[in-house]
């Protein structure tokens, strides 16, 4: 059953969100149901690998050869040079 008040602040609450069901509130954020996503674990990210300065020369060198080459007329592109 939908509440008319916030019964954290007292502010006038608004009909229950169409994709969830919840109701939120938009003076302080109370929620008559937790979220889904912060009840899930998080996955835990490895971190990140350092790059040589051999593979950060290569990466830049194509973004430099991809740039020019998008620079360039279409018909005077290179078809092998795709910006990824």
């Amino acid at each position: 059953m939908p509440l008319d008040n916030c019964p954290k602040c007292q502010h006038r609450l608004g009909p229950p969100l169409k994709s969830s069901g919840r109701q939120v509130c938009m003076k302080c954020g109370w929620s008559d149901k937790p979220r889904q996503t912060a009840a899930q674990p998080q996955k835990s990210v490895p971190p990140p690998r350092d790059l040589t300065p051999d593979e950060i020369h290569k990466i830049l060198s194509q973004a430099a050869a991809v740039s020019l080459n998008n620079m360039k007329p279409k018909s005077k592109q290179d078809p092998t040079l795709k910006d990824e």
